[in-house]
């Protein structure tokens, strides 16, 4: 039965209504509904009666209207319109309004019965991951086809539960379909306590990067420090010694085809002696500095055992079937979810070794038979670091894989999750790619306003209270939900959290747990790096 009326519309335009509504009515209806879907308030839903059609919206702003007489100026944003068979119950609902208010239409709260219409997900997969605000017990549901189908972004303040969103969603999805292909570049190491037997975690103990899979960027970016003209001499340089190396693979496949650029594996001192002739060659003795400096320090990197997972001469046989295997879990055993644990990498490599990973899924995606090929998630933690706005020579491998990935990657198939506290610091290209944007709570005024920009119209509204969100309260846009809503994420057990507790200083401090056989495990395992 609908609710009684408690206002009318005075103004409307293409996405949103003001009307004024009766202060005693609205009382009446937040103590009449006390302890059940409260729609009185920022964020409830409301339904205007217009022609044949019932449109559908959400308050977003409530103040006075100047002459106080007992009345409440609203702001309505359109989510939506059904249509009701004889008895009132909604029949059916979809995005968009065809038929707009008058002034003088009335308005009514809607129901929860009718929410329950709204939000439901088509008859296609998904995922339910939390409960719909202001509502007791309407699901939320996410078409995770639509989610991974056109990228995705998670952003959120430290605290408000990125993490924890991520781990639950990825959860109930391999759930479902048991047999995916997640990667997880994940810079903290918080995820393996996550997912338990459901994912393979490498890390620098176990991964096995050869250094021959990375291409001509990515050993300029590894080996080479100059910068502007110096840079370009050193990496001409880089391309004719590399090729050369490559050419020298006798078991390589028509090396006549073979570039830079080829996945083909090298020896090591290919690659030196390349250096050496190529500076026998020069006219002018003062320029061999450049071959010197250069092959010191490829020689330096393979010396330090702090690479020995990527630049290892042992590496030259390895094989990329198997390296793509491992990585993709291909096939999986069980084990669909692939987490590249970067926090014991190098600082000087990480972006090397996170840009020669995210090129290697995408050109699997690519090459693969359209027909076989399996469809992969990629999900990047912390990702304003390897795709800032702000450009940066430091990153300028890595970004430019994964923008590739954003721009490129849903037409092979690789979906590209991008996890962030700032998405103010992101790049705008790769943020402007995302079909479904959620966002947890944000406190930095300059986040928000990117958040307002990039979300879809509908949801521009809500989004102004992405600033008071409560931890795990989240506000979903775009192509993987049916409409936006806001939505409290559902409690997952502490056995599936990822790692990514604040400390609990109270009771760390309440009794000594630091005692000098700390520090002994600390400094061994700082020395062994194990």
């Amino acid at each position: 039965m609908a609710e009684a009326s408690i206002g009318h519309v005075v103004g409307t335009n293409g996405s949103r209504a003001m009307c004024l509504i009766d202060r005693e009515r609205l009382t009446s209806a937040r103590t009449a509904h006390a302890g059940e879907t409260d729609n009185t308030s920022i964020g409830g839903f409301v339904r205007i009666d217009v022609e044949q059609h019932t449109i559908f919206g959400v308050l977003v702003e409530l103040g006075s209207d100047g002459a106080d007489h007992g009345r409440t100026l609203a702001e309505i944003e359109y989510i939506g319109e059904g249509v009701h068979d004889a008895d009132g119950s909604l029949t059916g609902f979809r995005r968009g309004v065809t038929a707009f208010p008058q002034p003088g239409d009335r308005l009514r709260f809607a129901v929860e019965s009718e929410l329950a219409v709204i939000f439901a997900p088509p008859a296609v997969p998904h995922i339910q991951i939390g409960t719909v605000y202001p509502t007791k017990g309407v699901r939320a549901p996410v078409l995770f086809d639509m989610l991974m189908g056109r990228h995705f972004a998670v952003v959120g303040s430290s605290g408000a539960g990125k993490s924890t969103t991520v781990t639950l969603m990825l959860d109930r999805i391999v759930a479902q379909a048991n047999h995916g292909h997640v990667v997880i570049f994940d810079p903290h190491g918080e995820y393996a306590h996550a997912f338990g037997d459901k994912a393979q975690v490498w890390d620098v103990s176990n991964l096995k990067l050869p250094y021959w899979a990375m291409n001509l960027d990515e050993h300029c970016d590894a080996f080479i420090a100059t910068s502007g003209e110096d840079r370009t001499v050193d990496a001409n340089i880089m391309a004719k010694v590399l090729l050369r190396a490559r050419q020298r693979n006798i078991h390589a496949e028509m090396p006549g085809r073979i570039t830079a650029d080829t996945p083909v594996s090298y020896q090591l001192k290919d690659l030196t002696d390349a250096l050496e002739e190529e500076a026998g060659r020069l006219e002018k003795l003062a320029d061999a500095h450049r071959y010197t400096h250069l092959r010191l320090t490829i020689e330096q990197f393979f010396h330090d055992r702090r690479f020995n997972f990527i630049f290892n001469p042992d590496h030259a046989g390895a094989s990329l079937q198997q390296l793509l295997g491992d990585l993709l879990r291909i096939p999986n055993a069980g084990k669909p979810i692939s987490i590249i644990d970067l926090a014991g990498v190098p600082t000087e490599i990480v972006n090397v070794v996170v840009s020669t990973l995210a090129r290697l899924i995408l050109d699997y995606a690519i090459w693969a038979p359209r027909e076989t090929r399996a469809p992969i998630l990629l999900v990047c933690e912390e990702a304003h670091r390897y795709l800032p706005r702000v450009k940066s020579p430091a990153t300028r491998s890595v970004e430019k894989q994964l923008e590739r990935i954003a721009r490129e990657g849903r037409k092979y198939g690789v979906c590209l999750g991008m996890v962030t506290q700032r998405p103010s610091e992101l790049s705008e290209t790769a943020l402007s790619q995302c079909g479904t944007i959620m966002s947890l709570r944000l406190n930095n005024q300059s986040d928000q306003r990117d958040l307002v920009a990039a979300l879809t119209e509908g949801a521009r509204g809500i989004a102004g209270t992405v600033g008071s969100l409560r931890n795990r309260e989240c506000i979903i846009s775009g192509e993987g939900v049916p409409i936006p809503m806001r939505v409290m994420i559902d409690h997952l057990e502490a056995g599936k959290r990822p790692a990514s507790d604040d400390p609990v200083f109270s009771a760390s401090w309440s009794h000594d747990n630091a005692g000098a056989a700390l520090l002994e495990e600390t400094v061994r395992r700082w020395r062994t790096e194990r």
